[in-house]
C-alpha cells in the first residue's frame, strides 16, 4: 500500500517536513540565543525538562569535539553535506521506497540541514538547548534538528526490521501435500455412497 502513494504526495510530504523541521529548528535556536545565552538553566516539570544554552563543536552528544578544527570541518561539514546529497538523491530517484523509509529519510535530511546551517554560519558550532531526564539520568543537550535525526533513525531501523520480518514471511513456503494424484491413480479412486 505504501508504494502506491503518489510521487506528488511524497514530495509534498518531503517539502512539509523540510519547512517544518528546519524552520522550527532555526527559530528555536534563535530564541535560545536570545533568551538562554548567559542565563542559568530553566527547568520544568520538577527538572524533567531543562533548557540550557550550549554551543556544541562536535557531533551528537559532543562526540569528536576534541578533534582538530580542520578534521571537524571535514567530518561535520564536508562529509555531512555529502551524506545529505546522497539522502536527497535517494529521495528523488528512489521515491517509490516504502513510505516509512521515505519519511525516515526526510527527517534525517531535515535534521541534517538544520545542524549544517549552524555549522556553516556559526564557525563550526551547533546551538543546543534542550535536556531531559529523571533524577541523575539525563540526556545530553540537544536541539530540534537532533530530534528529527533521532526520529528518522528510529523510523528507519523499525522499517528495516518490519521489512525483514515481512520478507521472511513471504519467503516461507506454504505447507503442501506430498501426495500427488496422477491420471492412473485417479482411475482407482472410487466414490462411496
Amino acid at each position: 500500500m505504501s508504494s502506491r502513494v503518489s510521487k506528488a504526495t511524497r514530495y509534498t510530504l518531503l517539502f512539509a517536513c523540510l519547512v517544518f523541521c528546519v524552520g522550527c529548528d532555526q527559530y528555536t535556536k534563535k530564541i535560545a540565543v536570545e533568551k538562554l545565552k548567559f542565563e542559568p538553566p530553566i527547568t520544568y516539570f520538577n527538572n524533567t525538562l531543562r533548557m540550557e544554552y550550549a554551543e556544541n563543536t562536535g557531533a551528537f552528544l559532543s562526540v569528536g569535539s576534541r578533534l582538530s578544527k580542520p578534521v571537524r570541518f571535514f567530518l561535520l561539514v564536508i562529509a555531512n553535506a555529502a551524506f545529505l546529497i546522497i539522502v536527497t538523491g535517494m529521495l528523488v530517484f528512489r521515491w517509490q521506497m516504502p513510505l516509512v523509509q521515505f519519511i525516515a529519510l526526510s527527517l534525517l535530511l531535515a535534521g541534517g540541514i538544520g545542524n549544517l546551517i549552524d555549522r556553516v554560519f556559526l564557525n563550526g558550532i551547533v546551538i543546543d538547548f534542550l535536556n531531559i531526564g529523571f533524577g541523575p539520568l539525563r540526556t545530553g543537550i540537544f536541539n530540534v534538528a537532533d530530534m528529527a535525526i533521532t526520529g528518522g533513525a528510529i523510523l528507519m531501523l523499525a522499517s528495516w526490521f518490519f521489512t525483514k520480518e515481512t520478507d521472511l514471511q513471504e519467503k516461507t513456503p506454504e505447507p503442501t501435500s506430498t501426495e500427488t494424484i496422477t491420471p492412473s491413480s485417479a482411475e482407482n479412486l472410487t466414490v462411496e455412497n
